[in-house]
């Protein structure tokens, strides 16, 4: 769920931050005030391309900062493979930065990476919908995840892709198990180098480590003696230490205690004290001694974290993955060097693999188009409360051929695709080639509406879907964005009131000047200035009494329906 966006000199915010919170919400504002730049400023952090004219004027560069609740597995499965931690009592911090001449940085967390795996993690975070920001529900790829979603398929396909990965991995090996002689001699050649260099390297899991200390230690030997005998002759060595000078305090308390038996504590407290300078004294003698210049000592160090950043560069990050690099090879070896016997084995896993492929597969075809039926119909009586009664809508499920299990991708073996017809008598043709913008926005938020449980994506944003509804459209409009937000986080830029109503955070943004130059804000609103934004929102050019009036009528209306249904739901 997506917590705040940070935005500095990014096209007319010089320094903009925006706290969205669970359920519905909305953004509004007059037009042009700069509502799709936070749209905008969101995808830029999420992966897409940057151009440097969203660089506000006169800066060197843009920054959009977003902050993540993470919830569910995918994400933090794909932070992990790539050694991103992001502990579940932390948010994710999503930096990018955008250069005037062109180019751009992504950080995760503080660390560097790409706008390309950005994108990929963005597409598990953060879903866009609009009048030209529809293109995903237009895949069949996507059509394919949702129906799996809706037919409570997402576990029984990932353990298929378990299966088909082993699949895949087996067919390899056997490619390679039969692979030429002379192929197989270059391996084993390879893999016996590999395993020798490494072993003959003798490494021990957190040597880098202690080697980098101790020549850190060596580095500045000269400096930690220097401070150690200062130490020690300060506390106890020289004339005039604190030792010393502590123990004729003490004497001197003992002579005043027997006077006034109220020092005893006193003179308890320094007792301690001195023991306690005393053995801090000995422990800097002890370091003192311990600690010398060995430059002998330091190149040995620096040779041996030279051999081990080679080891490095060949076969891992770290000694832990170089490690793992050798017995790898190992097993790789092994494996060659039985080879005919593997293949054997290969070959009747494979035969295995693929018999239970097959009876999966089938499975999941049974179950896909049982619930296409099931999903279409749904859809259908959907578009018909979005005044789209007439529409017709299907979900196709198309089987791969083959039955030697060519036709078996990672997910089964079916492919699937959205038909509608909007009109009578037209033929049913796929979504993204006939449907409009409105349409297909329609259509999305029809599916939102029935998937809003199973849909993983946890963040949705529609960008003014409500373009050219209005009257009772539009309340049914804020209906359903208000019914998907129950299951996920919805933020939703509008032009009507009734759906500015029924938001559970609601967002102003304002254009206005500072000086010569274009500022954006944003404001949470409440109370009256919500009243007031209600009554801008229906045309009224004054804020007067009726058109106020007006505007608190339809809050209080969206209030109560909101109350129904939070109550019929609780009932």
């Amino acid at each position: 769920m997506l917590r705040e966006l940070s935005l500095t000199n990014f096209a007319l915010i010089d320094e903009l931050r925006v706290e969205f919170g669970s359920g519905l919400n909305v953004l509004t504002g007059e037009t042009g005030a700069g509502k799709s730049i936070i749209i905008d400023a969101l995808g830029l952090a999420l992966g897409t391309r940057g151009e440097a004219e969203q660089i506000r004027t006169g800066a060197e560069g843009a920054t959009v900062e977003a902050a993540f609740d993470l919830q569910g597995d995918e994400p933090r499965r794909l932070l992990s493979e790539s050694g991103i931690e992001c502990p579940s009592d932390e948010f994710l911090c999503v930096r990018r930065l955008l250069l005037r001449e062109g180019k751009s940085k992504a950080y995760l967390n503080g660390r560097l990476s790409s706008a390309a795996w950005l994108r990929d993690l963005g597409e598990l975070l953060v879903e866009v919908h609009g009048q030209h920001q529809g293109v995903a529900l237009t895949q069949p790829s996507r059509q394919r995840l949702l129906l799996d979603a809706y037919a409570g398929l997402t576990g029984d396909v990932a353990a298929f892709r378990g299966l088909y990965s082993r699949r895949q991995a087996l067919r390899s090996e056997l490619d390679a198990l039969s692979a030429g002689e002379r192929e197989k001699a270059q391996r084993l050649d390879q893999l016996q180098y590999q395993r020798g260099e490494i072993a003959a390297a003798r490494l021990a899991d957190g040597e880098e480590e202690e080697l980098i200390q101790e020549r850190t230690i060596l580095m500045h030997a000269e400096r930690l003696h220097a401070a150690a005998h200062l130490g020690y002759e300060g506390l106890y060595g020289e004339q005039g230490s604190v030792a010393g000078r502590l123990a004729l305090i003490v004497s001197k308390l003992r002579e005043a205690q027997r006077i006034d038996p109220r020092l005893k504590d006193v003179v308890e407290a320094c007792e301690t004290a001195i023991a306690s300078v005393e053995d801090a004294a000995a422990q800097l003698r002890d370091y003192r001694e311990s600690v010398a210049f060995d430059p002998e000592r330091l190149e040995q160090v620096e040779g041996r974290l030279h051999e081990i950043g080679k080891l490095k560069r060949k076969y891992g990050g770290s000694i832990a993955e170089i490690l793992a690099c050798a017995t790898s090879a190992e097993e790789e070896l092994q494996r060659l060097i039985g080879s005919e016997e593997r293949g054997q084995e290969v070959e009747r896993e494979l035969a295995t693999l693929d018999e239970a492929l097959a009876q999966q597969a089938a499975a999941l075809t049974a179950r896909r188009k049982a619930a296409a039926e099931r999903l279409a119909a749904a859809v259908r009586q959907e578009l018909q409360t979005l005044r789209m009664e007439k529409a017709d809508f299907a979900v196709q499920v198309r089987t791969r051929p083959g039955s030697d299990g060519s036709c078996l991708l990672a997910y089964g073996a079916d492919e699937v695709e959205f038909l509608i017809a909007p009109n009578p008598g037209e033929e049913l043709k796929p979504l993204g080639r006939i449907a409009s913008g409105g349409e297909l926005s329609r259509v999305m938020l029809a599916i939102k509406a029935i998937l809003a449980a199973s849909d993983q994506v946890p963040t949705l944003v529609f960008d003014e879907v409500d373009v050219g509804i209005g009257g009772g459209m539009a309340a049914v409009i804020g209906q359903k964005l208000w019914a998907i937000a129950k299951e996920r986080q919805v933020l939703s830029i509008t032009h009507l009131p009734q759906i500015a109503a029924l938001a559970d955070r609601h967002l102003s943004i304002v254009k206005r000047l500072n000086g010569a130059r274009t500022e954006i804000a944003v404001q949470v609103l409440e109370g009256e200035e919500r009243v007031r934004e209600i009554a801008r929102m229906l045309g009224a050019k004054e804020r007067t009494g009726i058109s106020l009036n007006h505007a608190q009528e339809i809050l209080e209306t969206a209030s109560r329906w909101k109350a129904a249904r939070v109550s019929g739901a609780s009932a």
